[in-house]
Formats: C-alpha cells, sequence, structure tokens
C-alpha cells in the first residue's frame, strides 16, 4: 500500500477542470487586473503535478500574453497518436518544443518548469526538469505580458479548457533579479499576495492542496434501504453501500456513483451484517455470522447467492472485525458483542465454504467489539476496543486498549504493547490502515457514550505506545446497534475515505456519507492557531461534537447591573436542578429592514416593520435561501448550472434559462421593499446584495463563531441573543440544507465549550452555571458541561444543587444510552 513519504510540502493550487462545468473550473491571473512590464528578459517559473483518475487532461498550462497582441502557451495535448504532449503555442502555430514527463513523475512529484522570454536574442526558452529547448520568437519588442494559468476569461484569448494540474511556486525573474514569488499556500480566498512586492493574483474556484490533507470532503450523504453494510475494493477505490434493494457504488477518486438493483429480489439484511470485498475473487460478499452465510453478489446477473432468515433473532457479533488471509485462502472474524455477551471468537470461514472456530495461542485476548484491525501478509493487528475480562456486560466492562498481532500461519496472539488514553475513553472504526514501511497505522477514534460524536482520524506506532490527531473531525452519530463506521486507503489517488452508516428503524432506512481526505494528512492544529488545540489526542474529538439539530432555546444570562433585559425561567425539561430566574441580554435585532434564519423559518421585515415573508412561494423561497446562504457562507454564490441541477433539471437548457430568470425576477420584486437589495450575477455567480443596512441574523452569527480572535464574554451574549430565537431553519427541509445545518449546530456547541475552556470557573461561577445551562438546551448528556455545572454550583455553596445536578444528568443519561454513568459525583469534582 503506498503512502506519500513526507507531509512538509503538501500545498500549492489545485485546478478543477473537465470534470466541472466550465465557469467553475480553476484560473489563476497573476497580474489581476492589470499586466506584468518589464525592460530586460523575462522568466516565469513554478512547480507543475498532474490530478490522477481523471479522465480528461486536455488544456492550457499557462497562457501568457504579450502586450494584448500575441499568445504564448503552454498545452497539453492528450492525444494518444502523438508522441509529445506537452506543447508551446506561439500566436497561431505549434512551435518546434514539445516534450514529455514521465508520467509516474508528472502525478506524484513536482516537476520544475520554467518559460524564458530574451527580447535581445528574441528567444524562447523553456526549461523542464534538467531538459532546455530554445526557438526563436518573431518579435523583439519588450513591454508587458498577462500571465493566466488555467480558465481565464480575458478578451479574446479566453479559454475554459483546463487540464486537471496543480501549481506551486510561481516566480518572475527580470535578468537576475527576482521580482514576484507567489507560493500557492494559501487554505482559502481568492487573493494572494506575492511575497517580493505584493502584487495581487486573482484565483477562480480555487482547489487550496494544504486545505485537502487536513479537511474532510463530504462525497456523498445518501439513503438506502434496509440495514446497510459497506465494504471497499482497493484496485479501483470504490466503496460500495449494500442495502436491502440495491448496491451503490462511489468511485472514491471522482465522486461518481453506480447503481445496481437486484434482480434476485430483496437481500433480507439481519443486524450486526457486514460486507467485503474480496480482491482475489474479485467478489464482493455480506456476512451474517449468527447464520453462518456468506452471500456472495453476482454483477453480471444483479443476484446474491444466499439470502438470510429475517427476521433474525438479534446478532452476538455486533461489530466484529474481518480480514482476508491469502496464506490460507479465508476471510476471519474476529471478535463481536451481542446477547450482554463481548466475544474473543476466531471464526474461518473458507474458499470451500466451511465454517471452522480457531483455537489461538499465546497472550490473553479480552473478549471486546468496536476494536480496528488492519491486516497484513502474515495476519491482523487488533487495537482496542470495549469489552471485559470475563466477557460479560455487566462484569466490569471497560474500555481496552491495546494492540495485539494475529499470526495466521502459527494461530498466534503476541500483544505488542498498551497505551494511556489520557482523559477521554474512546473506540474506533473497524479498520486500521498498515503502513508497514514505516511502521505506522491510521485509524478513527470516537466516544462510545455520546451519541452526538465526532471520528477523529490518529495515527500511531505499530511498536510503541502513542497516538497523534490528524485532520479535522467527522460528524458522528453513535448508537452501537444502529451505527457503523469504517476506514479506507486508496494507493493510486492517495486518498482516505471514511464511511459512516446510521440506520433509522422507523423508517427502515441507512443514512450512508462517505468522506474524502488526502493524505499525507496533516494536522489540524498545524493550520490554526495552536492556541485553541491542546496537545491532548482526543481534545479534537472533544471540541468536534455535532448535533443534527438546534431546538428552540432560551438564554438564561445573569447581568444584575443592567437595567433592561427579559426574564425567563429554568425550564422545566433542563437537567439543572434550579429555578432561578436570570435576565437575559438581547442583541439589537431590528424589525425593519431584516433577515432573521433563525427562529424555526426564514421571515423577513421590509422598510417599514412588515412581515413580508408570505410574498415568497414555496419555489422562489427555497431559490432565496440557497443563493443567500451560499453567498453568507461560501463567499461567492452559487453558478447558474448548480441552480439548474437543483430546480430545473428535467428542462432544456433553454428551458430552465427562462424558469431561472423569471423567478429570480420574482424574488427581487420583492426584495425592493427591503431597500436597495437584490439578487444578481455581476460576478459570474448569483450572489445577493445589499446596499443598505439591512440586518441578517446568520451573517451577525457568523462573524462571531468564525472569528477565533475575539472571544469574550460579550460575543457570547451576543450569540446567544441570535440563536435564543430557536433553531437554524429547523422547519424548514431541503436535502441541499442539512449540510448548512450541521454546521451550525457544530459551531454553537464549539464556541460555548471554547469560551467555557479559557474562564477560570472561580472568576464567574454564575455566568458558567447559566452557560451549561445553555450547553444542556443542545446536549442534554453532555459530559463536560454538567462538569462545568456541578462545579461552578459547588463553588458557589450550592452544594444540593449540584448533587441534584449530577443525579439529574445520571438519570438522562441512562433513559438515553441504556447504561449507567461511569463516574461518580467525587470524580466529577475532583
Amino acid at each position: 500500500m503506498g503512502f506519500p513519504i513526507s507531509s512538509s510540502a503538501q500545498y500549492g493550487l489545485g485546478f478543477a477542470s473537465h470534470e466541472a462545468v466550465s465557469d467553475q473550473r480553476t484560473g489563476l491571473d497573476l497580474s489581476n487586473d492589470g499586466q506584468i512590464c518589464f525592460d530586460d528578459n523575462v522568466e516565469l517559473s513554478f512547480e507543475l503535478s498532474f490530478m490522477p483518475n481523471r479522465t480528461d487532461y486536455f488544456g492550457y498550462v499557462v497562457r501568457i500574453i504579450a502586450d494584448d497582441r500575441t499568445n504564448i502557451d503552454l498545452l497539453y495535448d492528450r492525444s494518444t497518436n502523438v508522441k509529445n504532449h506537452f506543447k508551446i503555442v506561439l500566436g497561431g502555430k505549434f512551435s518546434s518544443i514539445a516534450f514529455n514527463i514521465d508520467s509516474n513523475k508528472l502525478f506524484h512529484e513536482w516537476i520544475p518548469v520554467a518559460i524564458k522570454l530574451d527580447p535581445r536574442m528574441s528567444l524562447i526558452t523553456v526549461t523542464c526538469g534538467d531538459r532546455v529547448y530554445t526557438e526563436k520568437l518573431a518579435t523583439s519588442e519588450r513591454g508587458c505580458l498577462k500571465v493566466l494559468f488555467g480558465y481565464n476569461d480575458y478578451k479574446e484569448f479566453k479559454t475554459t479548457d483546463v487540464p486537471a494540474m496543480k501549481i506551486r511556486n510561481v516566480q518572475i525573474r527580470e535578468g537576475k533579479r527576482l521580482l514576484h514569488h507567489w507560493p500557492l499556500d494559501e487554505e482559502k480566498g481568492t487573493e494572494v499576495k506575492d511575497e517580493i512586492k505584493g502584487m495581487t493574483a486573482s484565483v477562480i474556484n480555487p482547489q487550496w492542496i494544504k486545505r485537502s490533507h487536513y479537511e474532510w470532503g463530504l462525497l456523498e450523504n445518501i439513503k438506502i434501504g434496509g440495514q446497510a453494510s459497506t465494504a471497499f475494493d482497493p484496485r479501483t477505490e470504490s466503496v460500495f453501500i449494500v442495502g436491502r434493494d440495491s448496491l451503490l457504488k462511489i468511485h472514491v477518486p471522482t465522486g461518481q456513483r453506480s447503481v445496481f438493483r437486484y434482480q434476485s429480489g430483496p437481500l433480507l439484511l439481519i443486524n450486526g451484517n457486514q460486507s467485503f470485498f474480496d480482491t482475489l475473487t474479485n467478489q464482493l460478499v455480506n456476512i451474517c455470522i449468527d447464520q453462518q452465510t456468506v452471500s456472495v453478489f453476482d454483477f453480471a446477473s444483479l443476484s446474491w447467492s444466499e439470502n438470510f432468515t429475517y427476521p433474525g433473532e438479534g446478532t452476538s457479533y455486533l461489530h466484529f472485525n474481518k480480514f482476508y488471509s491469502s496464506i490460507d485462502s479465508s476471510l476471519y472474524f474476529i471478535g463481536g458483542y451481542g446477547h450482554f455477551l463481548f466475544k474473543n471468537e476466531i471464526r474461518r470461514y473458507t474458499s470451500g465454504g466451511t465454517w471452522h472456530r480457531v483455537a489461538a495461542v499465546g497472550d490473553p485476548f479480552i473478549p471486546r467489539y468496536l476494536a480496528a484491525l488492519g491486516s497484513t501478509q502474515k495476519g491482523a493487528y487488533i487495537l482496542g476496543g470495549y469489552g471485559s475480562i470475563s466477557g460479560q456486560q455487566m462484569l466490569n466492562p471497560k474500555n481496552i486498549y491495546d494492540l495485539i498481532f494475529y499470526d495466521v500461519k502459527n494461530k498466534t496472539l503476541s500483544k505488542i504493547y498498551e497505551f494511556d488514553p489520557g482523559e477521554e475513553d474512546f473506540v474506533w472504526a473497524n479498520s486500521l490502515i498498515i503502513n508497514e514501511a514505516s511502521d505506522e497505522f491510521y485509524g478513527l477514534v470516537f466516544p462510545k457514550n455520546k451519541y452526538n460524536a465526532t471520528l477523529q482520524l490518529v495515527v500511531g506506532s505499530l511498536t510503541q505506545p502513542g497516538l497523534k490527531a490528524l485532520a479535522t473531525p467527522i460528524p458522528y452519530f453513535f448508537h452501537d446497534i444502529q451505527s457503523f463506521s469504517d476506514l479506507y486507503y486508496g494507493s493510486d489517488s492517495q486518498r482516505f475515505s471514511a464511511v459512516t452508516l446510521y440506520y433509522d428503524e422507523k423508517v427502515a432506512t441507512t443514512t450512508a456519507k462517505i468522506y474524502a481526505l488526502f493524505s499525507p494528512p496533516i494536522p489540524y492544529d498545524a493550520t490554526h492557531e495552536a492556541s485553541e488545540r491542546t496537545s491532548n489526542v482526543w481534545n479534537s474529538v472533544f471540541i468536534g461534537l455535532g448535533i443534527t439539530m438546534i431546538v428552540a432555546v432560551f438564554i438564561i444570562l445573569r447581568k444584575r447591573h443592567l437595567k433592561k433585559g427579559v426574564s425567563y425561567p429554568a425550564t422545566s425539561g433542563s437537567p439543572v436542578g434550579d429555578r432561578i430566574h436570570h435576565s437575559v441580554v438581547v442583541e439589537h435585532q431590528p424589525d425593519k429592514n431584516s433577515i432573521f434564519l433563525f427562529g424555526g423559518d426564514l421571515q423577513l421585515f421590509d422598510s417599514e416593520g412588515v412581515d413580508m415573508t408570505r410574498s415568497f412561494t414555496p419555489l422562489i423561497k427555497e431559490i432565496f435561501l440557497i443563493i443567500l446562504l451560499h453567498t453568507l457562507r461560501r463567499g461567492r454564490g452559487i453558478s447558474s448550472e448548480k441552480l439548474t441541477e437543483q430546480f430545473w433539471s428535467d428542462k432544456s437548457t433553454e428551458s430552465a434559462r427562462n424558469n431561472r430568470s423569471v423567478n429570480i425576477a420574482k424574488i427581487n420584486a420583492i426584495l425592493e421593499r427591503l431597500g436597495s437589495a437584490k439578487v444578481s450575477k455581476d460576478t459570474g455567480y448569483w450572489k445577493f446584495q445589499a446596499y443598505n443596512d439591512i440586518y441578517i441574523d446568520y451573517k451577525n452569527y457568523l462573524a462571531i463563531v468564525t472569528n477565533k480572535d475575539v472571544l469574550d464574554k460579550k460575543r457570547i451574549q451576543e450569540l446567544s441573543a441570535i440563536v435564543q430565537r430557536g433553531g437554524f431553519l429547523s422547519e424548514t427541509d431541503y436535502e441541499w440544507l442539512d449540510s448548512f445545518k450541521a454546521e451550525v449546530s457544530i459551531q454553537v456547541i464549539n464556541t460555548y465549550m471554547r469560551f467555557a475552556e479559557s474562564v477560570d470557573i472561580a472568576e464567574d461561577p454564575e455566568f458558567m452555571v447559566e452557560l451549561a445551562n445553555y450547553i444542556f438546551y443542545f446536549d442534554p448528556v453532555h459530559e463536560e458541561a454538567m462538569t462545568i455545572k456541578c462545579k461552578a454550583l459547588a463553588y458557589m455553596g450550592n452544594h444540593s444543587l449540584a448533587t441534584q445536578t449530577f443525579e439529574n444528568f445520571c438519570n438522562e443519561y441512562r433513559h438515553i444510552y441504556g447504561e449507567e454513568f461511569g463516574k461518580d459525583y467525587k470524580m466529577i469534582l475532583s
């Protein structure tokens, strides 16, 4: 399994190519709206690499325009019948300069390229690596240049043909002097300053490489019938989601999705079933250990070889681990849980279709589930989990933190080490990714005792204990009989993929989400303020708690010295235990010229304070919201193609354009009542524009939660005033809106907890009680909020209220999770 060697140079600008519609492709203009003028010879240099697994690489790497008259292009010609694919074009003709770059290097290394123009000698010199090519130029004039990489819309030189490429370290020299240098090591934004003279380069549709190495991208969010399972084919880098009536195949490098509807009838998926892709036989199988059945899918006939007895009697092997061994051509199944028993069994399924229980020897193997497993040629590493020495759930179950290797040939279990998890207990997603060359593994960890949890990517050593957190957390709703998560790796595209499954029993449907991250992954802390993180590996999981929806909430923040305020009693459903009345500091939220997204549904008030929301039909309301949110959150608005895809995908191009024009005209007619506000396409994207003081609560909310430098008590009160209106569009249900809602949920909890971590409880215990109360409205079993509140109440001498808070928390925890909270009151206060 191939892993990139170093993570020290993961930066640059990626270019959206033919996989994107024309106006969503990437372009870089070094001089923005101007030109770069020179008196001596001038050299443009940069480093180039191509992105793997794309279907079309034709296009302009760079287009240099001299004095707005002549184009000098470095073009990639993908034709199979040509010897040299990189070509220099001078004006309307191919020059004699043409060359190739070894594909292995082009897709996996950075290739230095330089183009030098010498007006005195009338020469163009192209350098690629250690090769140099020279040709006479038709002009010898000194002048000014326009330098455009990829997509451009400049005068008659415009082009939409862009190779799937990456560039970095762009430099311009005049003579021997370095005039400009753009490293392109940004993480976001569309403007880039050069490090020498500060010249601004502009980017459209940027794909910043550094960000793709720490931020997981959501590839798919799909629903499928039945209690689905997942598998991965590392050769084609495809994720499979096995459902009751159909099979989904998602190609990770491109995001392409295929659906296979079963001709053999429904697959009766049993609780605890798992799937596996056997690369030796090229077979996808679904496994039920309880019924000792392995069903094979035939892609030709779209049918499964076996079905299962349904409904089953419940599984005894929930969250078991699995791997294939070429030593004896067998599938192995290890551990699991069911019927109040943890398993340490090792079961073997042979190529002949027989089942065997393996009697392993060696070091003790504690019965467990929720462990991670990564296979090698000789066997498999098994890491961590949750279980008990006796195997019985009722006899001291606990988290397990040992690393064990199972040797297939010798049937031995060897304990390698045991590590200290720190303050936060955690378990694992199903698979480990093993890198034997560096004696490392990658895995996903999460807290077992939280429903609104997150998966955190970590890297560890195969020889000594210790974990390091990498990348951003992934939202994960965990309930052990309904949830499943796994981690995969594709060596060709060098991408990790993570899959989360959540089964909704009420509608018998599984929600599957697939995320992708480029390798090598880098720590999230390395690209953000270090002060916002601790060195604890689990802190990323703690910070990243995700919550699906914000419910209507009230903020209880005491401000005795304020003369104005509105009092709200503590809600009876809160695990607070007290009934103290406090005042709320309310941000000024005008009822004129305002747009509210918090409070359940969209609300607009015109310049006279009249509610104009009813003027929106359901369709134009959704169109308005998708444009508004993409403007405020994404910055650039939304393209016509995306609007067509969302609302008029069944229409012809002309019909879609007419529908779009008519509906946006209706929106603007309504917005006239707000003053100088409108939806326009001045920038190439449909954006919401306001030229007067229109109040938008979501805009103010973003200013608070995204500003990492300023977070004090006043800002917390301002945030409270915004979200106290109610949930963020919680009464509005669009599929595209889910990601915005999830982000708001995560940001609100994170912001409150980030503030709580920065304040000593003794400084303002009353405020900390009220802050904890507010967190409880979002998560009634938020352990850290309960701890803060108990400590604050105890500090104020309210010991009975502190005890009652703890008891209410334990009752709620037992009600949600069906088990006892694992700490006592003294441990909380310690």
